[in-house]
Protein backbone atom coordinates (compact mmCIF):
# COMPACT_ATOMS: atom_id res chain seq x y z
CA UNK A 1 0.00 0.00 0.00
CA UNK A 2 1.35 3.41 -0.96
CA UNK A 3 1.50 6.42 1.40
CA UNK A 4 1.55 8.93 -1.47
CA UNK A 5 -1.62 10.98 -1.69
CA UNK A 6 -3.00 11.92 -5.10
CA UNK A 7 -2.96 15.59 -6.06
CA UNK A 8 -6.17 17.53 -5.63
CA UNK A 9 -7.89 18.86 -8.70
CA UNK A 10 -7.79 22.68 -8.89
CA UNK A 11 -11.15 24.32 -8.40
CA UNK A 12 -12.51 26.92 -10.72
CA UNK A 13 -12.88 30.37 -9.23
CA UNK A 14 -16.45 31.48 -8.73
CA UNK A 15 -17.21 35.20 -8.82
CA UNK A 16 -19.01 36.52 -5.76
CA UNK A 17 -21.42 38.54 -7.90
CA UNK A 18 -23.01 38.17 -11.27
CA UNK A 19 -20.81 39.32 -14.12
CA UNK A 20 -22.55 41.45 -16.74
CA UNK A 21 -20.89 41.95 -20.13
CA UNK A 22 -19.78 45.58 -20.71
CA UNK A 23 -22.41 46.40 -23.33
CA UNK A 24 -25.22 45.08 -21.13
CA UNK A 25 -23.74 46.93 -18.12
CA UNK A 26 -23.78 50.23 -20.02
CA UNK A 27 -27.39 49.71 -21.04
CA UNK A 28 -28.34 48.80 -17.47
CA UNK A 29 -26.63 51.91 -16.14
CA UNK A 30 -28.33 54.13 -18.71
CA UNK A 31 -31.74 52.69 -17.79
CA UNK A 32 -31.13 52.90 -14.03
CA UNK A 33 -29.78 56.47 -14.04
CA UNK A 34 -32.38 59.18 -13.46
CA UNK A 35 -32.51 62.06 -15.91
CA UNK A 36 -29.88 64.67 -15.21
CA UNK A 37 -27.65 62.17 -13.37
CA UNK A 38 -24.36 61.13 -14.94
CA UNK A 39 -24.40 57.89 -16.88
CA UNK A 40 -21.79 56.34 -14.62
CA UNK A 41 -23.76 56.89 -11.38
CA UNK A 42 -24.37 53.30 -10.42
CA UNK A 43 -25.35 51.44 -7.28
CA UNK A 44 -23.05 48.48 -7.90
CA UNK A 45 -19.29 48.84 -7.67
CA UNK A 46 -18.63 46.15 -10.27
CA UNK A 47 -19.41 48.21 -13.38
CA UNK A 48 -17.21 50.99 -14.74
CA UNK A 49 -18.18 54.20 -16.58
CA UNK A 50 -18.92 53.91 -20.26
CA UNK A 51 -16.16 54.52 -22.77
CA UNK A 52 -18.00 57.52 -24.25
CA UNK A 53 -17.38 59.49 -21.02
CA UNK A 54 -13.59 58.95 -21.19
CA UNK A 55 -11.53 61.65 -22.95
CA UNK A 56 -9.69 60.80 -26.12
CA UNK A 57 -6.20 59.31 -25.66
CA UNK A 58 -4.69 62.22 -27.61
CA UNK A 59 -6.16 64.67 -25.08
CA UNK A 60 -4.74 62.69 -22.18
CA UNK A 61 -1.35 62.52 -23.88
CA UNK A 62 -1.34 66.29 -24.50
CA UNK A 63 -2.44 66.96 -20.92
CA UNK A 64 0.35 64.74 -19.61
CA UNK A 65 2.92 66.41 -21.85
CA UNK A 66 1.89 69.85 -20.62
CA UNK A 67 2.13 68.71 -17.02
CA UNK A 68 5.59 67.23 -17.53
CA UNK A 69 6.71 70.38 -19.32
CA UNK A 70 5.52 72.53 -16.42
CA UNK A 71 7.31 70.26 -13.95
CA UNK A 72 10.52 70.35 -15.99
CA UNK A 73 10.33 74.14 -16.19
CA UNK A 74 9.81 74.37 -12.43
CA UNK A 75 12.76 72.07 -11.78
CA UNK A 76 14.98 74.12 -14.11
CA UNK A 77 13.98 77.34 -12.29
CA UNK A 78 14.69 75.70 -8.92
CA UNK A 79 18.09 74.52 -10.17
CA UNK A 80 18.93 78.04 -11.35
CA UNK A 81 17.89 79.41 -7.95
CA UNK A 82 20.01 76.87 -6.09
CA UNK A 83 22.93 77.67 -8.35
CA UNK A 84 22.58 81.37 -7.50
CA UNK A 85 22.41 80.50 -3.78
CA UNK A 86 25.58 78.41 -3.99
CA UNK A 87 27.33 81.14 -5.95
CA UNK A 88 26.47 83.72 -3.27
CA UNK A 89 27.55 81.40 -0.45
CA UNK A 90 30.84 80.72 -2.23
CA UNK A 91 31.47 84.44 -2.69
CA UNK A 92 30.72 85.06 0.99
CA UNK A 93 32.99 82.23 2.12
CA UNK A 94 35.88 83.42 -0.05
CA UNK A 95 35.57 87.00 1.18
CA UNK A 96 35.42 85.85 4.81
CA UNK A 97 38.49 83.65 4.38
CA UNK A 98 40.36 86.61 2.86
CA UNK A 99 39.21 88.83 5.76
CA UNK A 100 40.33 86.19 8.28
CA UNK A 101 43.74 85.96 6.61
CA UNK A 102 44.10 89.76 6.63
CA UNK A 103 43.10 89.84 10.30
CA UNK A 104 45.57 87.08 11.18
CA UNK A 105 48.33 88.97 9.38
CA UNK A 106 47.38 92.14 11.28
CA UNK A 107 47.39 90.24 14.60
CA UNK A 108 50.96 89.08 13.92
CA UNK A 109 52.09 92.70 13.64
CA UNK A 110 50.55 94.05 16.88
CA UNK A 111 52.77 95.10 19.78
CA UNK A 112 50.24 95.46 22.60
CA UNK A 113 47.22 93.60 23.86
CA UNK A 114 45.02 96.65 23.18
CA UNK A 115 46.03 96.63 19.50
CA UNK A 116 45.21 92.90 19.29
CA UNK A 117 41.77 93.50 20.78
CA UNK A 118 41.22 96.40 18.37
CA UNK A 119 42.20 94.27 15.34
CA UNK A 120 40.00 91.40 16.52
CA UNK A 121 37.08 93.75 17.19
CA UNK A 122 37.42 95.27 13.70
CA UNK A 123 37.44 91.77 12.17
CA UNK A 124 34.34 90.81 14.16
CA UNK A 125 32.47 93.95 13.00
CA UNK A 126 33.39 93.41 9.35
CA UNK A 127 32.43 89.74 9.56
CA UNK A 128 29.09 90.51 11.19
CA UNK A 129 28.27 93.19 8.59
CA UNK A 130 29.24 90.83 5.78
CA UNK A 131 27.12 88.07 7.34
CA UNK A 132 24.05 90.32 7.58
CA UNK A 133 24.53 91.54 3.99
CA UNK A 134 25.03 88.03 2.68
CA UNK A 135 22.00 86.72 4.60
CA UNK A 136 19.87 89.46 3.03
CA UNK A 137 21.15 88.52 -0.44
CA UNK A 138 20.54 84.81 0.22
CA UNK A 139 17.02 85.55 1.42
CA UNK A 140 16.31 87.64 -1.67
CA UNK A 141 17.69 84.93 -3.96
CA UNK A 142 15.64 82.26 -2.14
CA UNK A 143 12.39 84.19 -2.48
CA UNK A 144 13.06 84.86 -6.15
CA UNK A 145 13.93 81.20 -6.80
CA UNK A 146 10.80 79.97 -5.01
CA UNK A 147 8.61 82.36 -7.01
CA UNK A 148 10.18 81.33 -10.32
CA UNK A 149 10.01 77.62 -9.50
CA UNK A 150 6.35 77.76 -8.47
CA UNK A 151 5.20 79.93 -11.39
CA UNK A 152 4.92 77.11 -14.01
CA UNK A 153 3.01 74.84 -11.67
CA UNK A 154 0.69 77.57 -10.39
CA UNK A 155 -0.05 78.74 -13.93
CA UNK A 156 -0.84 75.14 -14.84
CA UNK A 157 -3.29 74.85 -11.95
CA UNK A 158 -5.15 77.88 -13.10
Amino acid sequence: MSDIKPKRVARESVPSHAVIPPTEAAAAVAEAAPTGAPAFANTTASTAPTRAAAPAPEDLFAYGQQSWAALAEAQAAAARGLEALVREMTTFTRSEMAAAADSATAILGVKTFAEAVEVNLGYARRSFDALIGSAAKLSEIGVKAAAEASRPILSRLG
